[in-house]
């Protein structure tokens, strides 16, 4: 069923996309600044599910690729946008039907939406994770493969940039690497040379988007961030609301007392440490990053790895915490939330479990540990 996102749902938006973006995906604030800018108070944008596509059609993605540190100093950059939009769109022939997100975490579901307002197209109800990851190839659509030889493009302020091939998944067995990851060494290597913050605009079909869409993603964003904006405005417990939202499960209450971070190959790498406050005194955690949130160790033990979300968020607002504004002093509770099936195969979790990452560890659901 269809549904409309106004001026007014912006902040709910961002808010839930934050928290589902795991520490990163872009600052939202920043986000939220322009499609308030940019959206008037009449404007609605329509959300619909992918088999409300026509079949035939395509949708657009655009989103912003590099770290989390640099998107920090480097706000979004709209001229950027429309020339990645510009540069793919003519190919598809008048046949645009959606825009969608490549990913719900953080900034990245602005600026899809801000597409779709200006060219008033509907928004797709879904992503490519479902979470926020901090490489190409782990996305659904690299995973589990799309239709070949769709337009896509890189840019920046400086216009567009080179094209690097998209590499589509081998035949099973025929290698040991990531579907994808040679595109994506490809664009990283371009943003790198960019300064560490270049957009990637790409077009997907509907019959693609049917099989590897991480459906509900944007509806999901929107239920947490007004259960924790009712929280707030109703003195309640936000961090709770979180939980009741997404299906999740608090690891940690506690304090911010060591960050640790390098940047290396166009990433924020990092740890940082929690010790327990109030009734988890005595207790810490160990939260390892790679742009987001990775693993978690409680007292030592593994209870958490992706591709399970990570969240922190500040425990009185529920304001979630990204990586790049961590700093030893923050009240934070840890939280984990529950993956989409389709990032938890056998398959999927090649490209977005712990060995994925370089930890020798499988996969441990928060659920179970």
């Amino acid at each position: 069923m269809s549904y409309a996102i106004r001026r007014s749902d912006v902040s709910a938006l961002a808010l839930g996309s934050a928290v589902l973006g795991c520490g990163g995906g872009g600052n939202s604030y920043y986000g939220q600044l322009v499609a308030r800018r940019l959206l008037s108070e009449e404007t609605a944008v329509r959300v619909i599910d992918v088999d409300e596509m026509d079949p035939g059609s395509f949708a657009i993605s655009p989103a912003a690729v590099g770290a989390t540190l640099v998107a920090l100093e480097k706000p979004p950059s709209l001229i950027a946008l429309r020339t990645g939009l510009a540069a793919v769109t003519p190919a598809i022939k008048g046949r645009l039907t959606a825009f969608f997100a490549a990913e719900i975490g953080g900034l990245q579901c602005i600026f899809p939406l801000l597409a779709a307002a200006q060219a008033g197209l509907p928004l797709l109800d879904g992503d490519g994770m479902g979470r926020a990851f901090p490489e190409l190839q782990m996305t659904t659509f690299s995973i589990y493969g799309t239709t070949r030889g769709l337009p896509h493009a890189l840019s920046s302020d400086r216009g567009v940039l080179a094209l690097p091939p998209v590499n589509h998944p081998d035949p099973a067995g025929s290698s040991t690497e990531p579907p994808g990851i040679q595109f994506e060494r490809a664009v990283r290597k371009v943003c790198t040379e960019e300064g560490g913050l270049i957009y990637l605009t790409a077009v997907f079909d509907q019959e693609s988007l049917s099989r590897t869409l991480v459906r509900g993603s944007i509806s999901l964003a929107l239920r947490i961030g007004r259960a924790v904006e009712s929280a707030r405005a109703s003195a309640t417990d936000p961090i709770r609301a979180i939980i009741d939202a997404a299906d999740g499960k608090t690891l940690l209450v506690g304090k911010v007392v060591d960050v640790e971070r390098r940047f290396r190959a166009g990433h924020d790498w990092g740890t940082v440490r929690v010790e327990g406050v109030d009734e988890d005194r005595g207790h810490r955690a160990e939260i390892a990053f790679k742009n987001e949130y990775l693993i978690v160790k409680l007292d030592g033990k593994v209870v958490s790895t992706v591709p399970d979300l990570v969240t922190l968020a500040e425990t009185e607002s529920g304001t979630p915490v990204s990586t790049d504004i961590l700093r030893p002093g923050l009240r934070v509770t840890v939280l984990a939330l529950p993956a989409s099936p389709l990032l938890t195969t056998p398959v999927a979790l090649n490209s977005v479990g712990p060995n994925a990452f370089g930890y020798n560890l499988p996969y441990i659901s928060f659920r179970s540990a």
